[in-house]
């Protein structure tokens, strides 16, 4: 071939693929400019814009006359903002900061805990954040900070806020607490780089109006979070805030049931004693007190609960932590006589019938003593309830038969929940497979014996017991139990009011109801009357003792009862009184109503 044409086919191939090598690196930069290029700039804004939760302001919580009970106070913190503390490596950033860290301790008198280990481990973590330093500072520290501020370029103060209970061991159960909530279990964690966590309910109303929906309220307790976005470096710091900003909702405030004054004075005459009382609006359900006997103090709790604090609570043999108006479960003992006496009389049990106590009752060829170990002597129905008579209500009780008695049991709320917001035990129902189950064996006279005194397989909570004391005193009908009155907005806008709808009333024959108010009357009124030391000169109160025996180990107590209602000015009110380890609910129980109803509904505020 002649030299200058192999010439020529060489430098052509190499001409060749040249072009090659341009075409493909020209089509390699139309891909990556063109067609990912939306790709490399959502991957450049990932890395240089953070997006930030905002979290809400918690609502309020209000008594009915509005009492404050949980609100939400700022807590200021000592903060270094790296960003601007940079010098020109991290290293001397790190000195820096240390170094600062050093004399702002030794001003403010606090130990030097900022070690290089946490700086360092801030910087990678999160570098766009503040570096909290101290926490709660004082307000002579917060002057102090204020002077140093000038001289220290990165020092700051922001505030969180803390929930506080400004009333203490107030209504601790019913109220219960909110800590902040543990972010890896959120299930918006994912959407932000950096989380301010919100304030979450744990217990009591606290959780139970964490989120509401109802009228014009959207959010509970708990508000909806914002949204920060803020540019930060190549190193996570950041270069400009707030490039958009969506800020939180805050949470709604709840006004609850209770009345201040009846619940300090039901702590108040149950303070030294374990036990419970509640006091219900007889018509409306709305709790107006609960109180257990002994409970703790919210202030334990917030901002941090200490495991020394929580361990000595819980170690305690009184259980301060349960909440025995609503989730104990108790022998109720006479208090059912009255609905005993109902079950009777709806089915066709004539009141004038006399059954003569001599003190004792034989069923199965076992014993059950009555309250008069001598005995009561010839008793109608109303005397039976009067004087408390054991012997009578269990003659009557194993004629009218279990069934009967359960169904009216059923009808007064024993075995359901009561209706409360924050939940409560449900009792325990008596049902032949229970007793079976329990105890392998079928349900018997006896058992019907002890059910018709309150006793044996029947249970129920200090709630239950002013719940169909309530029934007793309002016509027949079974409230529903409620703590939650209103929901109000931050401008003071009503968003929600509680209007509990009537309750058909129970299907009792006439004059049934009245019967056994009178005998309830008696308990009372009467001068030889089980709950005479309840009787009061300035109200008419209705009530029934009760005197439960039962074993706590190797100990047999008596848990002693009281439940009554009056009316005053136009409205009726339900009370149950129960006090653990006692002598008899007419001794123990019966005198504590009487100054409690005069003191709250007459004495004023």
């Amino acid at each position: 071939m002649n030299p200058n044409n192999l010439f020529r086919l060489r430098l052509l191939i190499v001409a060749l693929f040249m072009t090659c090598g341009f075409v493909l690196l020209a089509g390699k930069l139309w891909y990556e400019q063109v067609r990912g290029g939306e790709r490399y700039r959502t991957s450049i804004s990932r890395q240089s814009v953070r997006r930030v939760r905002l979290s809400g302001l918690r609502g309020r919580i209000f008594t009915s006359d509005y009492l404050l009970v949980a609100d939400c106070a700022p807590r200021c913190n000592l903060v270094f903002y790296l960003q601007e503390m940079r010098q020109p490596s991290l290293r001397r950033t790190v000195q820096n900061v240390r170094a600062t860290a050093a004399q702002v301790s030794a001003v403010l008198k606090r130990p030097d805990t900022l070690t290089e280990e946490r700086i360092w481990k801030h910087i990678r973590t999160l570098p766009g954040e503040p570096l909290e330093v101290y926490r709660a500072l004082d307000d002579v520290e917060l002057a102090q900070v204020f002077q140093l501020m000038p001289r220290f370029p990165g020092l700051g103060v922001e505030a969180e806020p803390v929930r506080r209970y400004p009333e203490g061991p107030f209504a601790a159960g019913v109220i219960g607490y909110a800590r902040l909530s543990d972010v890896r279990g959120e299930p918006d964690r994912r959407n932000f780089f950096y989380y301010h966590a919100d304030l979450t309910g744990r217990s009591g109303m606290e959780r139970a109006m964490e989120h509401f929906r109802g009228g014009l309220a959207e959010t509970g307790l708990r508000g909806a979070p914002g949204c920060e976005l803020i540019q930060v470096d190549h190193l996570g710091f950041v270069s400009a805030r707030r490039l958009e900003k969506v800020p939180p909702v805050n949470g709604n405030h709840v006004i609850l049931t209770l009345h201040s004054r009846a619940q300090k004075l039901g702590e108040q005459l149950l303070a030294g004693q374990t036990g419970a009382l509640v006091l219900l609006d007889a018509d409306t359900g709305a709790a107006l007190a609960l109180v257990s006997s002994p409970s703790y103090d919210l202030r334990l709790v917030s901002p941090v609960w200490h495991r020394e604090d929580y361990q000595e609570l819980l170690n305690d043999p009184s259980k301060p932590l349960f909440a025995r108006a609503f989730q104990g479960a108790y022998t109720p003992g006479s208090i059912l006589k009255p609905l005993v006496a109902l079950a009777m009389l709806n089915d066709g049990f004539d009141p004038a019938t006399v059954v003569e106590c001599d003190g004792r009752s034989l069923i199965g060829g076992a014993k059950i003593s009555c309250n008069n170990r001598w005995g009561h002597g010839p008793l109608t129905l109303k005397g039976a309830l009067e004087k408390s008579c054991n012997d009578y209500f269990i003659e009557m009780g194993v004629k009218l038969g279990m069934e009967k008695i359960s169904a009216m049991f059923h009808a007064a709320g024993i075995g359901e929940p009561s209706g409360l917001e924050i939940g409560g035990t449900s009792g325990l129902l008596p049902r032949r497979e229970i007793k079976n189950r329990r105890y392998r064996g079928p349900w018997n006279s006896y058992d019907t014996a002890l059910i018709s005194i309150g006793q044996g397989l029947v249970l129920l909570s200090p709630v239950q017991a002013a719940r169909f004391t309530a029934a007793l005193a309002n016509g027949g009908r079974l409230v529903t139990v409620h703590l939650l009155k209103e929901v109000v907005s931050d401008t003071g806008q009503v968003l929600y009011r509680k209007n509990p709808a009537p309750a058909p009333p129970w299907a009792l024959r006439e004059g049934a109801l009245e019967t056994v108010r009178d005998g309830m009357f008696r308990v009372v009124n009467a001068p030889g009357g089980s709950g005479r030391l309840a009787h009061s000169d300035k109200l008419t109160i209705y009530g029934k003792t009760g005197t439960a025996e039962v074993d706590v180990g190797e100990r047999r107590i008596n848990n002693t009862w009281f439940i009554a209602f009056t009316s005053h000015q136009g409205r009726r009110y339900a009370l149950a009184i129960l006090l653990e380890d006692g002598r008899s609910g007419g001794r123990d129980c019966a005198p504590l109503a009487k100054e409690f109803l005069e003191r709250f509904l007459l004495e004023g505020a």
